[in-house]
C-alpha cells in the first residue's frame, strides 16, 4: 500500500471513529446538553453534569418567554406555575452559588439568544453579596459570549471522558441505579425534589455560612445594571429576597451580621422595589424534618416557591398567608426592618446553639 493511500485510509477511519463516538455521545447525552429530558435509556444524567454549561444551551434551545435567575434557591420557582399564572413559557436559568455578576452575564446572554424573552425573575440572597464570596469555578464567561464554544463541543462529544460517562449513564438507566448518575434539576431548569441530600448537608451548610461580611458595591452595581438592561429591553423584572429558614437568619444575628443584613436591604430598595419573603414567620420557623416548606436548611421547597409567585404576580393570593411577602420600597423599608427585628422574639429557639438545633429540627 502506498503512503498516500495509507494516509487517506487512516484519515477516513479516524474520521469514521470520531463520527461514531460523537454520534453515540450525542444520542446518550450524558450531561444533558443536547436533549436534557431523554428517554428511559438516558433519563438519569451523569453526576458530573454542569448546570452552568447545560443551562446556557438549554435556555438558548427553548427560548422561553420568562427566565428565573439567581442561586440554587431560585430553582424552586416552578416554570409550570409561571406558565399557568401568566401564559408565558418559562425556564429556570439559576445556577448554584450565582453572584449578581453571574446573573448579569446570563441575562445578557438570554437577551442576545432569546427573542421571546419578556419577563425576568431575580432571586436575591444575602450571602452572595459578600465581597469575599468566590465566583463559582464552573462559570465560563467565554461560553456566554460565543456563538459556538468549541471546548464544550469537544468535551461533551469527542472526549474519552464523555464516552466513559455515556457508558455509565446507560448502565445506571438500564439497571435503575444511581451509582454514576443523579438528577439535580429537571428539563425546565427547576430543582428535582426527588433528589436525596447526603446526611450532613445541613451541618455543612451551617458551617459554610459567613462569620464576617463586607457588602459588595460591585454586586449592587450588577443589580443596577440588570435593572437597566430590563428597562432598556422592555422586560418585566421581579426581584425577591428568598425566605431563608429561621436558623439561617439566626446565624446572621449570632455572627453579628444583622446590621449588614439590614443595610443590604436598604441598598436594594434604592435600585427597585423588592419583594421580601424573609422573616420569622410560620414558614421559616417550621421544623426542617418532614417539612413541606424546605428541601434542606438552605433551600425552600417548590410549594413555597409557588406562594412566592402567587404573591408577586398577584394571582391566587387567597392561597398565600397574609404575613408572607411584602413589597419593600424606600418609604416602608425602615418600618419593615423594625418588624423583622421584633418578630425574632416569636421564635422560641433564638439564641440557642445552632448545630444542636439542627439535630432537634
Amino acid at each position: 500500500m502506498s503512503y498516500t493511500r495509507w494516509t487517506i485510509v487512516t484519515l477516513l477511519l479516524s474520521t469514521l471513529l470520531l463520527v461514531l463516538v460523537g454520534s453515540f455521545n450525542y444520542v446518550v447525552d450524558p450531561y444533558g446538553i443536547y436533549h436534557f429530558s431523554g428517554s428511559d435509556y438516558n433519563y438519569q444524567k451523569s453526576k458530573d453534569s454542569d448546570p452552568y454549561l447545560i443551562k446556557a444551551y438549554q435556555g438558548k434551545k427553548y427560548k422561553p418567554e420568562a427566565i428565573v435567575l439567581g442561586t440554587s434557591r431560585s430553582m424552586r420557582l416552578n416554570p409550570p406555575t409561571i406558565k399557568s399564572l401568566t401564559g408565558e413559557t418559562a425556564y429556570g436559568l439559576g445556577v448554584p452559588a450565582a453572584t449578581p455578576y453571574i446573573d448579569l452575564k446570563y441575562l445578557e446572554y438570554a437577551i442576545r439568544v432569546d427573542p421571546n424573552l419578556k419577563t425576568v425573575f431575580l432571586g436575591l440572597d444575602f450571602e452572595v453579596f459578600n465581597e469575599s464570596f468566590p465566583t463559582h469555578a464552573n462559570f465560563n464567561e467565554k461560553r456566554l459570549k460565543s456563538f459556538i464554544y468549541l471546548q464544550d463541543f469537544f468535551s461533551s462529544l469527542l472526549s474519552e471522558k464523555a464516552l466513559k460517562d455515556s457508558r455509565k449513564v446507560l448502565i445506571d438507566n438500564y439497571y435503575k441505579t444511581t451509582t454514576y448518575t443523579e438528577n439535580r434539576f429537571l428539563g425546565d431548569g427547576s430543582f428535582d425534589e426527588t433528589l436525596v441530600f447526603p446526611p450532613n448537608t445541613d451541618q455543612e451548610t451551617l458551617q459554610a455560612l459567613p462569620t464576617t461580611y463586607q457588602l459588595s458595591l460591585d454586586s449592587l452595581d450588577d443589580v443596577k445594571q440588570i435593572k437597566r438592561l430590563c428597562d432598556a429591553n422592555g422586560l418585566r423584572l421581579y426581584m425577591y429576597i428568598s425566605p431563608v429558614h429561621a436558623i439561617l437568619l439566626e446565624t446572621f444575628w449570632q455572627n453579628s451580621l444583622w446590621n449588614q443584613f439590614e443595610e443590604w436591604k436598604r441598598q436594594l430598595v434604592q435600585i427597585a422595589p423588592v419583594w421580601d419573603f424573609s422573616g420569622y414567620h410560620d414558614i421559616s420557623m417550621s421544623p426542617l424534618k418532614h417539612s413541606s416548606h424546605y428541601n434542606d436548611l438552605s433551600h425552600f421547597s417548590k410549594q413555597v416557591g409557588d406562594l412566592i409567585l402567587y404573591r408577586m404576580l398577584n394571582k391566587e393570593t387567597d392561597k398565600v398567608p397574609a404575613y408572607f411577602g411584602i413589597s419593600l420600597t424606600p418609604d416602608n423599608i425602615e418600618s419593615n426592618l423594625a418588624i423583622l427585628r421584633s418578630n425574632r422574639s416569636l421564635w422560641p429557639e433564638r439564641g440557642k446553639n445552632l448545630l444542636q438545633l439542627l439535630t432537634k429540627n
